[in-house]
């Protein structure tokens, strides 16, 4: 009686340390600031039904330094922007094109990936603007 105890226990123990070790292969969540944007390259899309061109586009975006970067929308240009962070929202000067405008609410961010969403709250659903982002090495 004493052997099935003591194995229902180990049983359960294992079980929940299983769990427990799951958490450790998800990337670590970071708050994104100028810093950990320095020198680094990203390549995404963006989307939003309002743009009149072209409803989804390419983009890739070189952040040089903690304030400024270039930007390279496909089919177009590319162009210097500068930016700031502040909290969860970043904001490019008024010549960055689509990312002109109101500020982006930083909706996620590690290490690889970041996912920025400008009009989030508007009831016009077709003016929220979406960029995915995979840093680029």
């Amino acid at each position: 009686m004493k052997v099935r105890c003591l194995f229902g226990i180990l049983t359960l123990f294992l079980f929940a340390i299983s769990f427990i070790s799951c958490d450790k292969n998800k990337e670590e969540v970071g708050e994104l600031t100028p810093e950990a944007l320095y020198q680094t390259s990203w390549r995404g899309t963006g989307h939003c039904e309002a743009w009149t061109f072209r409803k989804e586009r390419g983009i890739g975006i070189q952040f040089i330094d903690t304030k400024k970067g270039k930007v390279l929308w496909e089919n177009y240009d590319e162009f210097d922007i500068t930016y700031t962070i502040e909290g969860k929202y970043i904001k490019f000067n008024d010549i960055a094109f689509q990312l002109a405008g109101a500020p982006w609410v930083i909706k996620s961010y590690t290490k690889n990936h970041i996912t920025l969403i400008q009009n989030e709250a508007s009831p016009d659903k077709d003016k929220i603007a979406i960029i995915e982002l995979d840093r680029v090495d």
